[in-house]
Parts: C-alpha cells; sequence; structure tokens
C-alpha cells in the first residue's frame, strides 16, 4: 500500500490539474461576434480628432467604408479597429488590432 501512495499522489494531482485547465478554458474563449469600427482622421492622424463609426461584422465592409469616406475629405487617413471600447484610463478608444492595409 507505501508503494502506491506517490501513484495515488500523482494521478490526483493530473485529474486535479485536468479540471482547472477544463474549467478555466471556457471562460476565456469569447462569446462576442467580432465587430469592426472605421476611424477616419478628418484633421490628420495625429490631431486626435476623427470620426468613428461602429458594427461593421468584417474588415471588407469596415475597409470599404474607411476607404469611400476618405476619398471624400480628399484622402485624409484611416483606421479600422478590432473590438474597439473606450478606455477611460487612456480617455479614448482602445481596440485588439487596427490596421489600413
Amino acid at each position: 500500500m507505501q508503494k502506491l501512495a506517490p501513484v495515488f499522489f500523482v494521478i490526483i494531482l493530473f485529474v486535479g490539474l485536468a479540471a482547472a485547465i477544463f474549467r478555466i478554458t471556457p471562460s476565456e474563449i469569447s462569446s462576442e461576434p467580432e465587430t469592426w469600427s472605421a476611424f477616419i482622421y478628418k484633421n490628420g492622424y495625429n490631431s486626435g480628432k476623427y470620426e468613428k463609426k461602429d458594427d461593421f461584422d468584417s474588415y471588407p465592409s469596415c475597409k470599404a467604408y474607411a476607404e469611400q469616406e476618405s476619398d471624400k475629405l480628399q484622402g485624409v487617413a484611416w483606421e479600422c479597429g478590432l473590438n474597439c471600447g473606450f478606455d477611460s484610463m487612456r480617455q479614448g478608444f482602445h481596440c485588439e488590432t487596427m490596421t489600413n492595409e
């Protein structure tokens, strides 16, 4: 029986680890759909003034809107951001990714 104690301990340890991983993983998976936001910088990229439009379901649709609005304003800078939200600490919007490819 004493020779089996370390084996039982290791088995219980691995079962506990597996249960913890299984329990943590579903909470880390985002159930929210991806949303894109278009940022059109009317007075230049570094001006801090921009027009923002939300709720695009894909990058291509965000890009098409942003390019159209940019062309109306003589080719101003634009970006599309994924899952953007207002960050009160930074006093601005923070996105998972920003791109304008």
